[in-house]
């Protein structure tokens, strides 16, 4: 069965206006429609020593305990805001985002949980969170990355990932 469900055209168009250059987002190129916040394990952005340090090696009992605070986050996100996902349909420089709900409550929850396995990019989640007016995708170093629209929901974000051991940084 399908995860996804697409939107009516009338919602498409809405979130595209609301979402502009999500394509450069997706391409992590530059955008002034957005404020750049990113949540992560760590409590600072790490240098070069600090990622030999805290990110090669990793002990598998380490990574789950990373990974079981973003499984709380997604799980905050998925109690307190809307959360869809997006893909581009179309060839080329005409692609547009193609906003989805997912089909039940259950699908969503492994979305956001289960990719925390993923070693592949091409799979990590992108998704938007209308209500927060926030684009949010995996990414990778245990460090996930958030791009608001409205830079006054980042307080909101910082709490819940406090509250799931994770950290906000910015740029």
């Amino acid at each position: 069965m399908r995860k996804f469900l697409a939107l009516d055209k009338k919602d498409q168009t809405y979130l595209r206006e609301k979402f502009p250059d999500l394509d450069k987002l997706c391409a992590v190129e530059e955008s002034d429609a957005y404020t750049y916040m990113a949540v992560s394990v760590f409590d600072r952005w790490l240098g070069a020593e600090d990622s030999i340090k805290y990110l090669s090696d990793v002990s598998e009992e380490e990574q789950q305990s990373r990974d079981s605070k973003f499984v709380k986050f997604a799980k905050q996100l998925i109690e307190n805001t809307e959360v869809l996902n997006f893909t581009f349909k179309g060839r080329w420089s005409s692609a547009k985002p193609q906003f989805r709900k997912f089909r039940s409550d259950t699908a969503k929850a492994n979305y956001l949980m289960c990719a925390q396995h993923n070693v592949d990019s091409s799979h990590f989640y992108k998704l938007v969170l209308p209500e927060l007016e926030a684009v949010y995708f995996e990414s990778w170093d245990d460090t996930n990355v958030f791009y608001l629209r409205n830079p006054t929901h980042a307080d909101k974000i910082e709490k819940w990932a406090n509250e799931c051991g994770l950290y906000r940084l910015n740029r």
